[in-house]
């Protein structure tokens, strides 16, 4: 049964069916809407918004019912737009209280007209499931906002610019981070525009973020994109750290841990280099199994297009990210019942914000991110009071 939301916050919301609104619970039975709310947490409904791959409504509007969502939405902004004219306090008012039923009716009717297009006309990815689970994550991660030492920034900003950038940006705010989904050809997490820059913070600025609670806890996979590299070709993951394993299976020299990874590095993604010679890694049978006219066919379901020269790069990067995604979405699921929360997902790790009475869970944790559908990979924990100053821990 399809349906739509109102919920422009906590107190001011409501639910549209079958022509009726329904101000006081959301019914049973329904099924299908346009996108995730906060409010549908732990139902089983089905999201428009995933199948278009998180496109805005008016971007995959059928041609049919183009000119009555501009007509509708256009009344919606109108009626906002006088709201604020008329300085209307849109916190202490209901908004739909304020327009006209016909005209919500007008846009909830077309919106659910929209989405039940949707639904006939395109089919679910195979990694719908991981999409949606991650959906709620995200936002989830996003209730929490980010505790910046904003003093100390404004205290460094005169002489450091890249302090003075941030400062100027989140200084006076209560700054959020706010993933996209749909940021990147491979699925790899993207920060939408305003969000708190966690992805590309310098080293030296992350010391001014500290946790909400105790500690911040991160869990991250060693050489995430070398061990599924392995796994795709179905080799037992390395207990011991992967650079150590492969100067003793792949090089079988004397070589230093640094050198031993920068050759790796270089040869797997410099598709004319021969530097290496190993059964353990050959880039010519993963693209034989996942690269089929011109697309590359991930173990998560995902179906990317992509040029000979990008394809093994597309493989690893997207099969990665989605295994740190799904690891992300199941730990956020797992931390609602504590006093615990995820506070970033920096590209294959996790950073828990930990709760020192939630300390005991560090092991049921690091389980949890290591016991992939990819194999057991080896996960490297450290524990810190800010996001610069990680130590490894193990327990």
């Amino acid at each position: 049964m399809f349906f739509q939301l109102l919920d422009s916050k906590l107190d001011c919301a409501g639910t549209y069916i079958d022509g009726q609104f329904i101000w006081d619970r959301i019914p049973d039975g329904v099924s299908k809407t346009w996108a995730y709310s906060d409010h549908l947490y732990g139902r089983d409904i089905d999201y428009a918004q995933l199948l278009v791959g998180g496109k805005k409504i008016s971007e995959v509007c059928p041609e049919h019912l183009i000119e009555r969502w501009e007509k509708a939405e256009g009344l919606m902004k109108s009626h906002f737009k006088g709201a604020r004219t008329a300085a209307v306090n849109l916190q202490d008012v209901c908004f739909y209280d304020i327009v006209p039923k016909k005209h919500l009716q007008h846009y909830f009717d077309t919106k659910n007209e929209i989405t039940q297009w949707i639904f006939e006309n395109h089919e679910k990815p195979a990694h719908y499931n991981l999409l949606k689970n991650a959906q709620s994550a995200i936002k989830e991660l996003r209730k929490h906002p980010i505790n910046l030492n904003s003093f100390a920034l404004y205290c460094i900003s005169a002489e450091d610019q890249k302090a003075k950038h941030l400062y100027d940006q989140f200084g006076e705010t209560t700054p959020y981070i706010d993933y996209d989904l749909f940021g990147t050809v491979t699925g790899r997490l993207t920060t939408k525009k305003g969000s708190f820059p966690i992805l590309n913070l310098k080293k030296e600025l992350k010391v001014h973020v500290r946790p909400n609670n105790d500690a911040f806890l991160e869990l991250d996979f060693n050489a995430a994109e070398i061990r599924t590299m392995l796994a795709l070709q179905g080799h037992e993951q390395p207990e011991e750290d992967i650079h150590e394993w492969n100067i003793k299976n792949v090089f079988d020299k004397e070589i230093d841990r640094d050198t031993a990874k920068t050759k790796i590095f270089a040869w797997l993604y410099n598709q004319e280099s021969t530097s290496i010679q190993s059964d353990y890694y050959d880039r010519e049978i993963l693209l034989e199994k996942f690269y089929k006219e011109g697309h590359i066919q991930t173990p998560f379901g995902r179906s990317i297009a992509a040029p000979v020269r990008k394809a093994l790069n597309y493989l690893l990067q997207s099969t990665s990210s989605d295994n740190t995604l799904e690891r992300f979405a199941k730990i956020s699921n797992f931390l609602k019942a504590t006093r615990s929360h995820v506070a970033a997902v920096v590209h294959d790790s996790v950073v828990i914000d930990l709760h020192r009475d939630d300390r005991r869970l560090i092991p049921q944790l690091q389980e949890m991110f290591s016991e992939t559908r990819l194999g057991k990979f080896k996960t490297n924990v450290s524990i810190g009071k800010n996001l610069g100053n990680m130590k490894r821990f193990e327990w």
